[in-house]
């Protein structure tokens, strides 16, 4: 029995061994352990981002070869790192090919820029192409922001190219519509008036009919600021009287009939903040920077007391029809308490600027 027993022991013990030896074979057989995510990225984390599930293609424009991004469902670390790399040779690869499309012909460029869905694509494209097409030569990043909030990206950006009429014509109707369209137009024909009025002022024709008053007051604005003489010997040969009037009062609104004197309030007084090179108040050396008005008459009209009047009401005053008689009494800024005013007189003429 003894034997038996101890027989019976040693069997079960080989047959343990050979279930071990077995499992230990299989487990050979099997090959390593799969990858943890850790060990999966610890290489090359490009070949080790999950399958995408989804595929977003963008447009491509001329010049540019078509590019798809992927988005994962729910993206790794790893290809959240990547993302801002190929956003950014995106964007860069762009900036070169519309560099290149800029030297070529225009109407190409700005449609391929058109193509471009994605509004931060656009925005690169288009910028590169004013800069290059004024040289580098934009205004201030602020007022360029303002321009955009107000007009939108593609007029905003396109106020940029004013001092070019004809690319900024073709931009306004390449890339543009509605109000900011008009707004455009108007600027490039304020520029363009300078050198072919005739060709500025035919630009009306593409703005709505209800806009077109607005628009050519803006174009002799727009003009007088540079050229006031220029632009009021245009208006005053107009045959149409009404026509006549309104481009002579639109000047006016911005060269106003005046002595010339920029105006600020100080202690309830106007004071002459500026004298305009040119006009009657410098002619006249009667008049200085800080000087201040206390009262104001029309030709031999009795004086009414400025202090307490509204700047607006003070420069309604001086304003007047061209070789009429204004009198203004003024202290000199530096004049001792109890001083009493001097008695200037003064004839009003057009304010001429010349850029």
């Amino acid at each position: 029995m003894k034997t038996k027993a101890v027989f019976a022991f040693l069997v079960g013990i080989a047959a343990m061994v050979a279930l071990a030896a077995a499992l230990y074979l299989r487990s050979r057989s099997a090959g390593p352990p799969p990858p943890t995510a850790a060990t999966s990225l610890s290489s090359n984390p490009a070949e080790s981002l999950p399958e995408r599930t989804t595929q977003e293609t963008v447009a491509p424009a001329r010049g540019i070869s078509p590019q798809v991004s992927h988005r994962a469902v729910s993206p790794t670390p790893a290809e959240e790192s990547l993302a801002p790399t190929n956003k950014l040779q995106r964007l860069a690869q762009i900036r070169e090919a519309f560099r290149a499309l800029a030297a070529g012909e225009p109407t190409a460029a700005m449609r391929a820029a058109k193509q471009l869905t994605n509004e931060t694509e656009r925005e690169t494209a288009l910028l590169t192409l004013v800069t290059e097409w004024t040289g580098g030569e934009l205004s201030p990043a602020r007022q360029r922001a303002q321009a955009i909030f107000a007009l939108g990206l593609e007029a905003g950006l396109g106020l940029e190219l004013a001092k070019n009429p004809g690319l900024a014509v073709l931009w306004a109707n390449e890339l543009t519509e509605g109000p900011a369209r008009s707004a455009l137009l108007q600027r490039a024909a304020a520029t363009l008036a300078g050198s072919d009025p005739a060709a500025a002022l035919a630009l009306s024709a593409q703005v709505p009919e209800n806009e077109r008053r607005q628009f050519t007051d803006s174009v002799y604005a727009g003009w007088a600021t540079h050229d006031t003489a220029a632009a009021l010997q245009w208006a005053e040969q107009l045959t149409d009287p009404a026509e006549r009037d309104a481009a002579l009062q639109a000047i006016r609104q911005v060269a106003p009939v005046g002595i010339g004197a920029e105006l600020r309030m100080q202690d309830g007084y106007p004071v002459i903040n500026r004298v305009l090179a040119g006009t009657p108040a410098e002619l006249s050396g009667q008049l200085r920077p800080g000087d201040r008005i206390v009262a104001v008459a029309q030709a031999d009209r009795s004086f009414v007391d400025a202090r307490n009047l509204s700047l607006l009401d003070v420069v309604q005053m001086i304003r007047g029809a061209p070789g009429t008689a204004l009198q203004l009494q003024v202290l000199p800024a530096d004049a001792p308490a109890n001083t009493q005013p001097r008695t200037v007189f003064i004839m009003r003429d057009q304010i001429k600027y010349k850029r």
